[in-house]
């Protein structure tokens, strides 16, 4: 997808690891692997100050939810700085208004899936004493999410945000966009889909990786252990 802004990666760490990260993202540590207000930070000046006519400051609009630290005074005076205005989505609106809800966050996550399948069949692994296998090396995840954002394109992202109302022409004639039904098109990708008795299954049990383990890859809001491996 292009032009875009590159991922920002948070991992669940104390330290930041000493590893070579690929280009293409940013990569931060937090305790427990959430966003706060040091991470808005971080992402206002490493990625949004970055995104096309950033430099030269030209007005901007950023829309986004009601986290508590999308509306500290700190992050408004920033915004400020980047002439930047904000529309924030209400309480219990963003699955309705918010791009990345609405169309972007599912065919992100299929394809990070689908990364992590090839890779458990093909990708270079390491064990434990114990014979467990290890996840991915966070450089090699971050690659992951680099590769499955890059794979959005760029026509799906701006339909994301007619589809939300944000961008839609003021003369009506994008309102449809609106009241679009993605059924019929997941339908038939569904129908073109093989069906299960053209896997072999055992290759179907290796592969087959749980949205529970995807989020503790990517930085689940939990406190759990990192993952180790199955």
């Amino acid at each position: 997808m292009a032009p875009n802004l590159r991922p920002m990666i948070i991992f669940k760490r104390k330290t930041m690891p000493k590893l070579k990260f690929p280009p293409g993202c940013f990569v931060h540590v937090n305790e427990k692997g959430w966003m706060d207000e040091e991470g808005v930070k971080l992402w206002l000046e490493n990625v949004w100050s970055r995104q096309p006519g950033g430099l030269l400051k030209k007005s901007s609009l950023l829309v986004w939810d009601m986290f508590r630290a999308h509306l500290t005074p700190s992050t408004k005076q920033r915004l400020a700085r980047l002439n930047t205005h904000t529309a924030v989505i209400p309480a219990g609106l963003t699955s309705l208004v918010q791009p990345l809800d609405v169309c972007l966050n599912k065919p992100f996550k299929d394809r990070i899936r689908e990364l992590w399948n090839e890779w458990m069949v093909s990708g270079k692994k390491s064990f434990t004493k114990g014979g467990n296998m290890r996840a991915p090396q966070l450089d090699v995840l971050c690659q992951f999410v680099i590769k499955a954002w890059n794979d959005i394109d760029e026509e799906t992202v701006i339909k994301s945000f007619k589809k939300c109302g944000i961008s839609n022409s003021l003369d009506g004639m994008e309102d449809d966009y609106l009241w679009q039904d993605e059924e019929e098109v997941e339908e038939a990708e569904a129908e073109s889909a093989p069906s299960d008795t053209e896997f072999d299954p055992y290759d179907d049990c290796l592969t087959n990786v749980s949205q529970d383990v995807i989020d503790v890859l990517m930085i689940s809001n939990d406190e759990q252990e990192d993952f180790e491996g199955f």
